[in-house]
């Protein structure tokens, strides 16, 4: 019955100790919902203690995910905060993840590591929240006069076929 013991490595502790604050943090912008932060905070904990893997995935997507419902709501629904409230809660996951992988010899590679991962940002998340502000413009203004705060959604669905519309199109010429 000498069963092999499996420890939590570092990292995973690290990691869960980052999200744990991130997500009581979130708790301070969206006091309503402590509750459901605590409880994401938990579940994040017990999966990082049995090293489920799906379970932490799920854990954060869902956290993720809730951020961004209330973040959006919280800003009205516009456009621009909310591309530049979703890079930033991409970047953010996208870190707590690679906290749990980050096997560095020492903290000075580490360092070295989140920071390299920093600097990519630059190259991926920046030019696509430019990129999809600039293509949100171009799709709002080939639809006409803005539809007004009370149709957001309606102008962001518009705006999205516009566009989709424009992608396709130089999708199509590129291969012509």
């Amino acid at each position: 019955m000498g069963g092999a013991r499996v420890y939590v490595r570092t990292e995973e502790i690290l990691s869960f100790v980052v999200t744990a604050g991130v997500m009581l943090i979130s708790s301070f912008f969206f006091p309503t919902y402590y509750g459901v932060f605590i409880f994401l905070a938990i579940v994040d904990g017990l999966s990082t203690g049995i090293h489920n893997e799906l379970l932490i995935s799920l854990d954060r997507l869902s956290y993720a995910f809730i951020v961004l419902v209330l973040g959006g709501i919280a800003l009205g629904l516009s456009i621009i905060p909310v591309i530049l409230e979703t890079v930033s809660v991409i970047a953010l996951i996208d870190i707590l993840f690679l906290l749990r992988r980050i096997h560095a010899p020492s903290w000075s590679d580490f360092f070295k590591i989140i920071l390299r991962r920093a600097e990519s940002y630059l190259y991926t998340l920046v030019p696509a929240a430019v990129f999809s502000s600039g293509l949100i413009y171009l799709g709002a203004t080939s639809i006409g006069a803005s539809i007004g705060p009370a149709n957001a959604i309606l102008e962001l669905g518009l705006a999205s076929i516009a566009v989709f519309g424009i992608i396709l199109y130089v999708a199509i010429r590129q291969k012509a």
